[in-house]
């Protein structure tokens, strides 16, 4: 039985989005939204527990839109996939409350899905606000063991052209072009009803970051074509609600969720050899980690504590024998 609500003929797509604290932003976005012309639409805003009052904005600003309160924060999975299952359009649009509709974006993306029957999701074009095309959010390929392995030891920082890291693909791409991509971002992405159904929501396991990477692969694995449309322009601001966590939190949700997806998605060979690889880079790391929270200005300080304290737990769950994933 699908988890998503019967579909309605008379919806083209139900917008998704989920928010926290982003009072500042979600209003620019919902008003794209209300600009969409020649689509039947509903916007269902899914709240995770903001403290801004982002809740009685959208009550007030946008009585049209779907709101759904929590009462905590859920997680960017949960919190979508509360919005899909509740949605009854055709075609399923996950927005970022940080991103902003150009004219003409979510009318250019149903139009190309309907044109191909087997992409089961495609993306539009991210843009700063002068326009150029944001190459960072669209790695091209999947993580792989040896792209994880540059990011772990820095090399995308040291060396930007090295051949391990998915970067290269990333720069050389034609944004002017669609191409098919094995990995779309998740900020800006229409997704087939019959796909989703078929190959399943969110994995709620991800608290956050990778949860869009595993779809991704899990579509390509059923058989699914993953586009990107250039016509399709989005205003993206960028890491709005990951920049309000602190360094501690963030850098420990990330590295359960690159865990998590290696384990679901790698050999158990590939698997277990990138968390060698980690628990080396946590040795390797700590040197600096504790010089820098001994010598630092006052002002980054604080970042530093919270480095060593996110290392440590991570060492602690990575010789903890428990499984990542349930």
């Amino acid at each position: 039985m699908s988890e998503l609500a019967p579909a309605d003929p008379t919806i083209d797509v139900t917008v998704c989005v989920v928010n926290w604290n982003g009072a500042q932003w979600l209003p620019d976005s919902l008003e794209s939204l209300r600009r969409v012309q020649g689509l039947r639409k509903e916007v269902i805003v899914v709240d995770n527990g903001s403290s801004d009052e982002s809740a009685k904005l959208v009550r007030e600003m946008f009585p049209e839109v779907r709101l759904v309160a929590n009462s905590d924060n859920r997680g960017f999975a949960r919190a979508n996939n509360q919005a899909m299952r509740l949605a009854r359009g055709r075609c399923l649009f996950l927005l970022n409350n940080d991103a902003v509709l150009r004219e003409g974006c979510l009318e250019s993306l149903v139009h190309f899905l309907d044109g191909r029957p087997r992409a089961g999701m495609v993306a539009g074009r991210l843009e700063n606000a002068d326009g150029s095309t944001q190459f960072l959010y669209y790695p091209v390929t999947l993580p792989s063991l040896a792209s994880l392995t540059a990011d772990l030891f820095w090399l995308n920082r040291i060396w930007p052209h090295n051949r391990l890291s998915r970067s290269k693909l990333a720069r050389e791409w034609d944004p002017s072009r669609p191409c098919r991509m094995e990995q779309i971002p998740g900020a800006c992405m229409l997704v087939r009803r019959e796909a989703l159904e078929a190959v399943g929501l969110f994995d709620e396991g991800y608290s956050f970051w990778y949860e869009d990477v595993d779809l991704c692969a899990r579509f390509l694995s059923a058989g699914w074509e993953s586009w990107y449309v250039p016509d399709a322009h989005v205003f993206h601001r960028g890491g709005a609600s990951a920049g309000r966590l602190d360094f501690y939190i963030r850098w420990l949700l990330r590295f359960r969720s690159m865990l998590r997806y290696t384990e679901r998605h790698f050999t158990p060979v590939r698997y277990w050899t990138l968390r060698a690889l980690v628990g080396l880079v946590l040795l390797l790391r700590l040197p600096i980690v504790i010089a820098a929270c001994l010598w630092p200005p006052k002002g980054t300080k604080r970042t530093w504590r919270q480095a060593w304290r996110a290392y440590l737990q991570a060492w602690r769950e990575l010789v903890t024998p428990s499984r990542v994933c349930p």
